[in-house]
């Protein structure tokens, strides 16, 4: 993984346990998403970091109405810059 359960925390400034299970699933998604979007392995450059943390923000903040599609235009845009 090349965000931590820690960093993740820390971005969404969460400092309870309570959730920790599903941040990591939220992680592991936005690994996921981010390497389909660049179409190659997953590398820690410091913008594929931001790329999941904004893919775990947007999953953490919308868990109950999260638009994939809107997501995944957003993480295109952010990625385009590499």
């Amino acid at each position: 993984m090349i965000v931590s359960l820690n960093e993740a925390k820390k971005y969404l400034r969460v400092d309870y346990p309570d959730e920790d299970s599903l941040i990591k699933k939220f992680i592991r998604t936005g690994e996921t998403l981010t390497e389909d979007t660049l179409r190659k392995k997953l590398t820690a450059t410091p913008l594929n970091k931001i790329a999941v943390l904004y893919v775990v923000a947007y999953l953490f903040e919308h868990r109950e109405d999260a638009d994939m599609n809107e997501l995944t235009k957003s993480l295109r845009y952010i990625l385009s810059t590499e």
